[in-house]
């Protein structure tokens, strides 16, 4: 081989190993599906009550993990990863934080990042399925495995809900469990928010009273969740 041939083919080498390299570095600034990808995990604790009650299996708790693309931080903390409808990573929940507050730390280049958020379980979006939103995304895994008729999603944190998150589910039928709480301050909230979603968007949208009907005062004072209720009748 011509030693020309060697330079170019030693070259190029260089730079595809150097792309690679960039290519890396952007999808880990940023969440990528890369990053994704990087900490899946398959076994989590939150659900252990649910395996423990014969409600669920490992086998499901496997699926939904599959599904939700859940992930896990070192120290064993579950990530809950935002993806959207067109399948792009916005952020995601670590125990009472956010992986962009964390990118944000390491990088200071991306403290202009403007973080959007979406509905955790928005990518799992299917037109011809029924919608149930709950407050945590753990609820809305488990969910998905209990009542897999339906698809789960979770808007996280209240801050979070303005009308505009429920716009990419337009011409969907979506149901919004809310949590329980002694006053119903939290079902009143929805019932306001439910009205203003359905003047704005072409969303069948409705709001469950089952835990404002059925829960005891002991659990409404628990604020307990639709899974909690659940569990309390196993």
């Amino acid at each position: 081989m011509k030693w020309n041939e060697v330079f170019c083919n030693t070259f190029k080498a260089m730079s595809e190993r150097h792309a690679a390299e960039v290519e890396r570095e952007v999808n880990f600034m940023f969440p990528s599906l890369p990053m994704v990808e990087a900490c899946r995990a398959s076994e989590f604790e939150f659900f252990e009550p649910m395996i423990a009650s014969g409600m669920l299996t490992t086998d499901q708790m496997h699926h939904a993990a599959k599904r939700y693309l859940l992930g896990k931080t070192r120290s064993g903390l579950p990530i809950f990863w935002m993806i959207n409808d067109m399948m792009v990573p916005l952020d995601a929940r670590i125990g009472d934080g956010w992986i962009s507050q964390k990118l944000k730390a390491r990088e200071p280049l991306l403290e202009a990042w403007q973080v959007k958020h979406c509905l955790f379980g928005l990518h799992l979006a299917d037109d011809a399925l029924p919608i149930g939103i709950v407050e945590q995304e753990a609820t809305a895994v488990m969910l998905s495995e209990l009542m897999p008729e339906v698809i789960w999603m979770a808007y996280g944190v209240t801050s979070h809900l303005v009308p505009e998150l429920l716009a990419p589910l337009q011409g969907c039928t979506v149901t919004i469990y809310p949590r329980t709480d002694p006053l119903m301050s939290n079902y009143v909230f929805f019932l306001d928010y439910a009205r203003l979603v359905n003047r704005r968007y072409d969303i069948h949208l409705r709001i469950d009273d089952t835990l404002e009907q059925h829960a005891t005062q002991e659990q409404k004072q628990r604020c307990i969740d639709i899974v909690d209720f659940v569990l309390d009748l196993a």
